[in-house]
């Protein structure tokens, strides 16, 4: 029998109705002769509603935690089948107010032990899927997440150790599989090697999904969403534009509305979700895509006829019958700068090894590099530039390190396609020119599938209107 792990995001699990649809999809793809290996999120809310209970109980030792609890428990069992015990969602709950109780009596909170709270969330949300599928006849079975993701020890940003996860995995899911039972998984938690319970961060139960599909071997995951997939643009973009800069759209006509890209590649996606203004998936998932081999599906919970975006390793252009043009653009905003020039008795590779080195070891979060001649330029968050400054100011290899002046932005046109334009990066940047945007900086990494520029901070919404108008119709 063929598996699938499919992924369902708690923005969309937020009442039985919602449930029973996740029902009709794990039917649908049983009908066509695949098994279904779910990973979910915690209900729209519930994550938000722990780390705000976790934060009470630190300061107030008079919080009401059982009177918290009984409304999370109601809110579960409000979500499961009318005629479904809350036995397990009964214990889950009492096992939580335990360690908020701990919490609010010691005052103190771990980070375990904050990993631990802030991932019943999915634990609950796993217990009324599975009560769901019972109640239709679907045989399934939970897992928590902690049961069957091993990380390292970092309790609050884990990174997944995924050959003993895969080992995990064979062991424990795949005689389940092999009953034709559907594994209902909790995401977003891990544990390490010494016992502790993590969690995965940012994007981590999509982290929980793609090393499940890797681990045992599959070759397709699908995400559920409430979007239609990766778009062209931002449609909040497109929206701001209108909503704030009208003057701008006047100079337009009609902007081209925002549409679905039905495929990307690995590289391509890396761009777009790197840039963090695509918010359906977390760019964390490639890694255990690119080692599987797997294909990732995002896919529009409350829409059938759509085929949403595909990721996959394919590379080659796909032209659609319309020639070749870019598939997406994307921009972040509000980065600051920082300048290094190098000694230049030192080789350009020991330059570079000391600055980066230095910077990894301070975890600073680097967005856009330029390198010219031997100067360094890069950009990051606001937040950064400060602790960027300090890292490298004193450094041996370093004969000056300066802020780069005002507020800066970047935008990247994506698409394999653009190898097939003949005389393209001269066409983007006379639009460019066209308009009266100054190019500060460009890049073309991964050859033609990728073009990048920064500009000051306040051309950005005019530059990235111009080449959606031009190239995007």
């Amino acid at each position: 029998m063929e598996f699938e792990v499919i992924k369902l995001g708690g923005s969309i699990l937020q009442g039985r109705e919602a449930f029973e649809r996740a029902v009709k999809i794990v039917e649908r793809e049983m009908n066509k002769g695949k098994l279904p290996v779910l990973v979910v999120s915690a209900m729209k809310g519930v994550t938000d509603k722990l780390i705000s209970a976790l934060d009470i109980s630190l300061i107030d030792r008079e919080y009401e935690l059982e009177e918290f609890m009984e409304q999370l428990l109601h809110e579960h069992i409000e979500a499961q089948p009318t005629d479904h015990g809350s036995v397990e969602l009964e214990a889950e709950c009492m096992k939580l107010l335990n360690v908020l109780q701990y919490v609010r009596s010691s005052q103190e909170l771990g980070d375990s032990v904050y990993a631990y709270a802030v991932s019943r969330g999915e634990n609950l949300s796993s217990r009324v899927l599975e009560a769901h599928l019972k109640s239709h006849g679907v045989k399934s079975r939970c897992f928590y997440g902690e049961d069957l993701i091993v990380t390292d020890d970092n309790c609050l940003e884990a990174a997944v150790e995924i050959e003993a996860t895969r080992g995990r995995l064979q062991s424990l899911l795949v005689p389940v599989l092999e009953m034709r039972v559907v594994p209902v998984i909790a995401g977003f938690a891990g544990r390490s090697h010494n016992g502790k319970v993590t969690i995965l961060g940012r994007g981590g139960t999509d982290d929980t999904a793609v090393n499940v599909a890797y681990g045992l071997g599959v070759k397709r995951a699908v995400k559920y969403v409430q979007e239609d997939g990766i778009m062209t643009v931002d449609p909040r973009f497109i929206k701001e534009l209108h909503e704030t800069y009208p003057e701008l759209v006047s100079q337009f006509k009609d902007l081209p509305e925002p549409r679905v890209v039905p495929y990307l590649s690995y590289v391509e996606a890396s761009e777009l979700l790197r840039e963090e203004r695509t918010k359906v998936v977390h760019y964390k998932v490639l890694d255990p895509l690119m080692e599987g081999r797997i294909e990732f599906q995002i896919r529009n919970y409350y829409d059938e006829s759509s085929e949403g975006t595909v990721i996959g390793m394919v590379e080659e252009a796909f032209f659609n019958g319309s020639g070749p043009k870019p598939k997406a653009i994307s921009y972040q905003r509000g980065l600051h700068g920082v300048q290094v020039l190098p000694s230049q008795s030192a080789t350009p590779s020991e330059a570079y090894a000391k600055v980066f080195g230095r910077l990894a070891e301070a975890g600073v979060d680097i967005r856009y590099v330029s390198i010219s001649g031997s100067q360094i330029s890069f950009l990051l968050p606001e937040s950064e530039q400060a602790r960027a400054l300090e890292t490298l100011r004193g450094l041996d290899v370093a004969v000056e390190v300066t802020p780069m002046k005002g507020r800066k932005g970047t935008f990247s046109v994506v698409g394999s396609e653009m190898r097939g334009m003949k005389g393209f990066f001269s066409k983007l940047t006379g639009v460019l020119a066209r308009h009266s945007v100054n190019i500060e900086q460009a890049t073309q990494p991964n050859s033609e599938n990728i073009i990048r520029f920064s500009l000051d901070d306040a051309d950005i919404p005019l530059a990235v209107a111009a080449v959606y108008n031009e190239f995007f119709r």
